[in-house]
C-alpha cells in the first residue's frame, strides 16, 4: 500500500508539472531613416567648388595647396599666386538627426581638371571633419574637402576645369 501511495503521488506530480510550461517573449525592430543626402554648399566665397584661384606657372613645376579645415591657400615650387577667390570645396549633409555618417572619396587619388586639350591633375583630397561626421539634431551637417593642384613647368593659359564625385553613407 505504501508502495502504490508513492506512485500515486509521484503520477499526480508528472500530470500537474508536465501542464507547466514557459513562454519567452520576442521582440521585432525597425527603424525607418530619412533618406541621406549631400549638395554643393554655394555659401562660400568659392561656390562650393575646390577653387584654387589665379595661378602664374614658372619654369619648374609647383603645387598648389588647399586646405579643408580652414581653405587658406598655400604654394611649393615654380608657382606664383594671384590674389582670387579661392577655397575648399563644401557640401551640405541632410538626414537623420544626430545619426552619423562617412564620406567616401574618389576610388583614384588623381583627379584631371582640363581646358581644351591641356591637363593639370588634382592630388591628396582630404576631408575636413575627418573620420565619421554626426548629423546635428536638426539632421544637417556640413563638410569641407581640400586638395594639391600639380602645375606643370610653363603649364598652358586657360581656365582649368572637372569634377568629382563624393558618397554619403550612414554609417
Amino acid at each position: 500500500m505504501k508502495n502504490r501511495l508513492i506512485v500515486f503521488s509521484c503520477f499526480l506530480a508528472l500530470l500537474f508539472c508536465a501542464n507547466e510550461g514557459w513562454a519567452a517573449e520576442g521582440r521585432c525592430t525597425a527603424t525607418i531613416m530619412p533618406a541621406i543626402s549631400a549638395s554643393k554648399n554655394t555659401t562660400t566665397p568659392s561656390g562650393g567648388d575646390l577653387a584654387f584661384g589665379v595661378i602664374i606657372p614658372g619654369e619648374s613645376s609647383g603645387t598648389v595647396t588647399i586646405s579643408p579645415s580652414t581653405s587658406d591657400r598655400t604654394h611649393n615650387g615654380g608657382v606664383v599666386l594671384v590674389a582670387s577667390t579661392t577655397g575648399a570645396a563644401s557640401f551640405n549633409v541632410y538626414g537623420g538627426a544626430n545619426t552619423a555618417f562617412t564620406i567616401a572619396l574618389p576610388d583614384t587619388d588623381t583627379i584631371n581638371i582640363s581646358s581644351g586639350s591641356n591637363i593639370m591633375t588634382v592630388q591628396s583630397l582630404t576631408v575636413y571633419p575627418p573620420g565619421s561626421v554626426t548629423l546635428d539634431n536638426q539632421g544637417q551637417a556640413t563638410f569641407n574637402i581640400g586638395g594639391t593642384l600639380k602645375v606643370e613647368p610653363n603649364q598652358p593659359v586657360g581656365t582649368y576645369t572637372g569634377s568629382f564625385l563624393v558618397t554619403v553613407a550612414y554609417q
